[in-house]
């Protein structure tokens, strides 16, 4: 126990490293966007000419904000969950169903992940229409997302592992917004 008490340390301090830095990405993210689209309406309708590149510019920010996002919901607890149907079943059994649901959407998050990079890579023989980058920067996003939010489910299901053979009700580990936040 004391192994895998280490383990989720470590991957809890990764995970919460990563979610600080995605969370001020993706604010940073929302405004560079919120900022381009009011550029961009005051060029169309104030100057009368529409710059070619901020539409662009600020779908790929949203792409990126929405990934970027994804982990830190993930790791917060924050996103859908079945939390009605856990909490009416017995402790060791809402567990076991816990730990079953973080095992398929690792599955998932394993997928896309793959799928998401050779996606992203195909991507580095695109050029963007009007940004001088390569489509690949904004396809990034996606492996980038799901990988870290595979880190965030290891360390969910280790948690789950823990609390499972944790015989008190005593969880040493759950996750608080102020554990992720800093």
């Amino acid at each position: 126990m004391l192994l895998l008490t280490r383990i989720i340390t470590l991957l809890g301090q990764i995970n919460s490293a990563f979610v600080f830095v995605f969370k001020y990405l993706a604010i940073t993210a929302v405004a560079v966007m919120t900022a381009s689209i009011l550029v961009q309406v005051f060029c169309r309708y104030v100057l009368n000419d529409s710059l070619p590149w901020s539409e662009e510019l600020a779908r790929y920010l949203m792409v990126w904000m929405t990934f970027l996002t994804l982990p830190v919901v993930s790791r917060t607890k924050q996103h859908a969950a079945l939390d009605i149907i856990l909490g009416s079943l017995p402790r060791r059994l809402s567990l076991l169903l816990e730990l079953v649901l973080y095992v398929l959407v690792g599955i998932v998050l394993y997928y896309a992940f793959n799928k998401s990079l050779d996606f992203a890579l195909k991507g580095t023989r695109m050029l963007a229409t009007a940004l001088p980058i390569t489509k690949a920067w904004s396809y990034m996003a996606m492996p980038i997302g799901f990988g870290v939010m595979m880190l965030v489910y290891i360390e969910l299901f280790l948690i789950g592992i823990a609390r499972l053979f944790n015989e008190s009700n005593d969880d040493n580990f759950v996750l608080s917004d102020s554990e992720s936040e800093g």
